[in-house]
């Protein structure tokens, strides 16, 4: 059973999703956050293939999703994974293996 992304995740029924399945989530999840983040209007979207500092990440808005993602998940997201340059894609894997290692 896919998981809906809302403003929190729950981290029970992210564990017992599957991988495509939770890391497609975890997309959503990011692309959401992303757009109120960095105020992007909606007929644009946050492109989940690009690196993130090319749409407008800096380190302070790096530091603001690490809050809502620690927030969200209930598990520490260290900040240089939200600073690298990787796209959302990477990122949503990079936190479907941190589900899995809490």
């Amino acid at each position: 059973m896919p998981v809906t992304p809302t403003t929190a995740l729950d981290l029970g029924a992210l564990r017992e999703t599957p991988g495509d399945d939770r890391r497609l989530a975890f997309e959503t999840f990011l692309c959401r956050n992303l757009a109120q983040h960095l105020d992007i209007p909606p007929a644009h979207r946050i492109a989940r293939d690009r690196p993130l500092y090319t749409q407008g990440i800096d380190s302070l808005t790096a530091l603001t999703l690490q809050r809502t993602l620690e927030s969200a998940l209930n598990i520490p997201v260290p900040a240089h994974h939200l600073l690298r340059e990787q796209s959302v894609g990477e990122l949503a894997a990079i936190l479907s293996d941190l589900v899995d290692r809490t």
